[in-house]
């Protein structure tokens, strides 16, 4: 067996960005290697955790050429990866709208003030400025939209 190496909480699912670099010959071997020393039915934490410092330790990055290699050797990354979280470690929350958590009353009243601020017509710039500082203000993005208009 691997001895656990460090800590590490790798997440061994495929990542999906097309610049993922390809396993080279030496890091398929590696993974062959020590996938071999493990029985893939009686995976532990630990050993998940031993696979994975090992894997990161060679420059092995999580992905899906990586997951198919392991399927063919009858491991499941995904498990693995699961396996090898510390105890109670949850991965991190997937984004969230930031328009859920912005009270509509809240940016109605700050937009009021805004424009009390702006008593003549307003310009395009004027109007831009605006934008601006509501989105600073609510952490918006610039593609966001101040309205949400699904019933």
């Amino acid at each position: 067996m691997i001895n656990n190496i460090g800590s590490s909480s790798a997440n061994f699912m495929p990542q999906q960005s097309s610049q993922a670099a390809k396993l080279t010959t030496e890091q398929s071997d590696f993974v062959k290697e020590t996938l071999g020393q493990f029985d893939a039915e009686n995976l532990t934490s630990d050993d998940a955790q031993s696979i994975q410092a090992a894997f990161k330790e060679q420059g092995i990055e999580p992905t899906k050429e990586l997951a198919d290699l392991m399927g063919e050797l009858e491991f499941d990354a995904k498990s693995i990866g699961d396996a090898g979280r510390a105890e109670g470690q949850r991965p991190p929350p997937p984004p969230q709208n930031s328009l859920e958590s912005v009270d509509t009353d809240e940016v109605v009243s700050y937009l009021d003030e805004l424009l009390t601020e702006y008593s003549n017509q307003l310009s395009d710039e004027d109007k831009e400025s605006i934008l601006a500082s509501v989105q600073e203000k609510f952490g918006l993005s610039e593609g966001d939209s101040l309205l949400n208009v699904t019933a």
